[in-house]
């Protein structure tokens, strides 16, 4: 196995656990007879997209990946049976506090593992030379 390619197969760790606490999640919805939240849809079929966007484009699907951490993070999705949103404030006294993080911790502990197997496809993101040759690899390889 190349370099290359065990780092392309890397890449899929963060997948993976989401892929595990999505079966966890389905398993206790299933076990405890209640229903889905609005936030374990929109997780579901985000993940759903991602898997398929792995199929079909690598480059294209981490960056999603990391996408759907980073709303999974605020609070806009999740994967767990319990929806933990936690807020943390820089400040002691009740009349000056300022929030810091407002969020899901766990996505915070995927999100960490996603940049340092993944990290390679996040140099340079916010140059437009990125972008250009994202898109033109797109135009070049066949779906």
């Amino acid at each position: 196995m190349t370099k290359n390619k065990f780092k392309n197969y890397l890449d899929l760790l963060p997948l993976a656990i989401l892929i595990v606490s999505a079966i966890v999640l389905v398993t206790k919805v299933i076990t405890y007879d209640t229903f889905f939240f609005w936030r374990h849809i929109i997780g579901l079929a985000i993940l759903a997209i991602n898997i398929g966007l792995f199929f079909w484009r690598h480059q294209i699907a981490v960056l999603a990946l990391g996408l759907t951490l980073f709303l999974g993070l605020f609070g806009v999705l999740s994967l767990s049976y319990e929806i933990s949103i936690t807020t943390t404030y820089f400040g002691k006294s009740e009349d000056f506090k300022i929030p810091v993080f407002h969020g899901q911790p766990i996505f915070l502990l995927w999100l960490l593992i996603h940049f340092i197997v993944s990290g390679r496809y996040y140099v340079g993101i916010v140059t437009r030379k990125y972008w250009e040759v994202l898109f033109d690899d797109l135009k070049k390889q066949p779906a």
